[in-house]
């Protein structure tokens, strides 16, 4: 995570995360570094309720259409398989993927292959689409149909830079975002934002934001949560989607990280916090 770099503290300051999936294992990061993590999920994982694009993709896929297949996610990789199976189709989708080249962005997907006894040609030394982009040889993408199983929401960075590189690229949705059963740690949050008890807010994918939106529409305060993400709460964001969906609301997030990565994101606001501290103290 760190790599040869300096680990700065968090120095006691409150972290508001609205990842689901991976909270506890970033909770327990923000722990280790000195601060404080208030977990709010903003999203849930459901089945996309149409799932005819999936369905065409895998029809594709087994008529060996496909030249190169991209698994973003452990979970994705598995409702793909289940999608195969229900269809009567796993044994032949397999076999397909046996003569195609096979990419996992990380070791969720690459547990979930390597359960199913697939190869798998290329996982890259960063988790991230820009690992993906990186890694892929130009030769397998280049007039080539790349399938991509998408996470929830859509990916414009890979899509359109597979597209760059000479490949059609064949999307794969299976599941989308909903808002979590249990919204009171996201009303909970947005009264905290508000009132400056967070010191930061970290957000890990676009629906996250769009979702606080939505529960503080709902409880009226969507201008004082736009008020308090602009002037009061340090926001962090990965990548340039979470930057995009800030800006539709006037809010320039104050830290990115230089990795597309969540361990990447707790560190880059322990180096910021660090960074403002030492300004402070020159100030002083």
């Amino acid at each position: 995570m760190a790599d040869e770099r300096t680990v700065h503290s968090l120095r006691g300051k409150t972290i508001a995360i609205t990842e689901a999936r991976r909270a506890a294992e970033l909770a327990s990061l923000i722990t280790k570094l000195g601060g404080v993590p208030c977990s709010a999920p903003a999203v849930r994982e459901v089945p996309r309720r149409d799932q005819r694009p999936a369905l065409d993709a895998l029809e594709r896929i087994c008529r060996r259409e496909v030249s190169v297949i991209v698994f973003l996610t452990g979970v994705g990789t598995r409702a793909f398989f289940g999608l195969a199976a229900e269809a009567g189709k796993r044994e032949v989708l397999l076999k397909a993927l046996g003569g195609m080249f096979v990419a996992a962005r990380g070791p969720k997907p690459v547990a979930v292959l390597r359960e199913a006894g697939v190869r798998i040609d290329l996982v890259p030394k960063e988790p991230t689409s820009e690992g993906l982009l990186e890694g892929l040889p130009e030769d397998q993408l280049r007039g080539r149909v790349v399938a991509v199983q998408l996470y929830g929401e859509e990916n414009p960075f890979l899509v359109e830079g597979l597209r760059a590189r000479g490949a059609t690229v064949l999307e794969i949705p299976l599941y989308e975002w909903a808002l979590p059963e249990d919204q009171e740690p996201l009303v909970r949050l947005i009264q905290g934002l508000i009132a400056e008890r967070i010191d930061v807010v970290a957000f890990t994918s676009s629906p996250q934001i769009k979702h606080l939106f939505v529960v503080a529409d709902r409880l009226g305060l969507h201008d004082e949560l736009i008020a308090a993400l602009r002037q009061k709460v340090t926001v962090a964001v990965v990548g340039p989607v979470c930057r995009a969906t800030l800006a539709e609301h006037g809010i320039a997030p104050r830290i990115q990280a230089d990795k597309g990565t969540m361990g990447a994101l707790v560190h880059a606001i322990a180096d910021h916090l660090a960074g403002a501290e030492a300004g402070a103290g020159k100030a002083g």
